[in-house]
Order: structure tokens, then sequence, then C-alpha cells
């Protein structure tokens, strides 16, 4: 009991002896019970609420902000994603899209980043890349060494920051499974579905390479790692005419990471 409620008990319970020798045993009994009463409301009113933990509010600025560059990095990761898989499935016209839109538009808008960060970037691996590709030469070694690059330029980010940067990418996934499937389940935009779909492969990557000894953090990895594998169950493969899956499955699995993460 606190302090606030020690002193209303000592206050009511004087009262309750200097009437108790004029009352009957019903009356006494009733006023016990009021005393009972306002020492339970007393201590709720000394109980103390946890602090609410505020979260600093992040720019959006891959510059400064570490979930915005990460998810920006991990963009260009599911391009690629989609490009090797088209790429080793024989669909090489469909795979070039994907592997020179990294360089052609996300690039541009993250360079910035690379310098304030004191990092070198990756621009001539991604060129190295459309070009073996292109020539027709082997492109897997070449395409391990993009993808390392990429890590390079990764920061250390925690838990956290990667569960807030994989929910921006399964969400933009989501995105762009509705511009690809329309209501009856037809892929009206191959580029667009194929996009979703590396999303989530290099979301899904991205949770793998993260480590952690904290109980918290890894069930939180294991949630997002379930979420995305039910995203993935909304493809039959990149190079098909229709699916069953939906956009808001995705919507949902972007939410629930979200909110793990912001629980940690």
């Amino acid at each position: 009991m606190g302090m606030v409620a020690r002193g209303i008990a000592s206050a009511l319970g004087g009262l309750a002896l200097v009437a108790c020798g004029g009352e009957n045993a019903d009356e006494q009994d009733a006023e016990a019970e009021i005393v009972i009463d306002v020492e339970a409301e007393a201590d709720v009113i000394d109980a103390q609420e946890p602090a609410a933990v505020v979260e600093t509010p992040r720019s959006g600025d891959p510059v400064n902000d570490d979930v915005e560059y990460l998810y920006r990095l991990g963009l260009m990761r599911g391009h690629l994603a989609a490009f090797i898989e088209l790429y080793r499935a024989g669909s090489v016209e469909m795979a070039m899209t994907h592997v020179k839109h990294p360089e052609s538009e996300l690039y541009a808008d993250v360079a910035p980043a690379f310098d304030a960060r004191g990092q070198t970037g990756f621009a001539d691996q991604l060129s190295e890349l459309a070009g073996a590709a292109e020539q027709g030469r082997d492109v897997e070694p070449v395409y391990e060494e993009t993808i390392s690059a990429i890590r390079r330029n990764e920061p250390s980010p925690d838990v956290k920051t990667t569960l807030y940067a994989v929910s921006a990418m399964v969400e933009t996934a989501a995105e762009e499974f509705a511009i690809g499937v329309n209501e009856a389940g037809a892929v009206i935009e191959p580029h667009e579905y194929q996009d979703a779909y590396g999303f989530l492969v290099a979301a899904r990557e991205m949770l793998a390479e993260q480590e952690t000894n904290d109980i918290n953090a890894g069930e939180a990895i294991a949630v997002a790692h379930e979420q995305i594998d039910l995203s993935l169950a909304s493809f039959d493969g990149l190079v098909v005419e229709s699916t069953e899956g939906a956009a808001e499955t995705l919507h949902a699995a972007s939410s629930q990471i979200e909110r793990v993460a912001s629980r940690l």
C-alpha cells in the first residue's frame, strides 16, 4: 500500500473506532467495507503506469535515417533477386528490365547517402552485372559480388531498424502486387508482379542476415519470417498469367512486422 493509501486508511479507521460504540454489528460491517474500498481505490491512485516509449521521429532521408537507407538498399536487392531468378529460368528479356532498374532509377536517389556515410557505393558492380547479362556471360559470380557490395554499404542496424525497413519493403511489395494483378487474379503487369516477389525475397534474406542473442528480438524476427513466407505463397511463379494471391495478404504482413518491431 502506498503513502496516500495508508493515510486515508488510518483516518477512516479512527472514525470507525469512535462510531462503533453506538452502532450495531451490521453498521460496523458496513464501515469496514467502506474502509476496504477506499484503501483499494487509494492503491490504484498511488500506482504509476510505466512511461510510454517515445521514438525519435524519422527524417525519411537516407543520409541520416537508417531505416530509409536500409529500405532503399533493400529495394535494389529486390530488383536483383527478381533478375537472377528470371535469368536462371531463361527469361533473359524480362530479367534485363530488373537488372537495369536499380542503376537507372534507384541508385541516383541514394547516392548522396553513400558520400555522407563514408561509403563507396556499388555502381561499378551494378554496371558489371548488367554487362555480363547482356553479353550472355556467367552472371552468378558477378551477382554474388554485387550483393556483397550492397551489404558492405549497409549500416550495422539493430533488429528493430531492420524490421522497420523490412516492413516498408513488404508494404511496397503489396503496392506493386496490386498494380501487377487485377481483382480477378490475372497478372496484367508482369514487371510489377515480379518486383513484389523480389522485394519479399530480399526482405527474407535481410532478416536471415540479422543476428541477435535477445529472446524478444529473436521472436520478432521469427514472426517476420512467418509473415514473409505467407506472402510468398501468393506467387505461383514469376512468369504466370494468373495467381490466387492477394495484395491484402502482403499489406497485413507488413502491418504485423511493423507491430512486432514497435514492441522492441
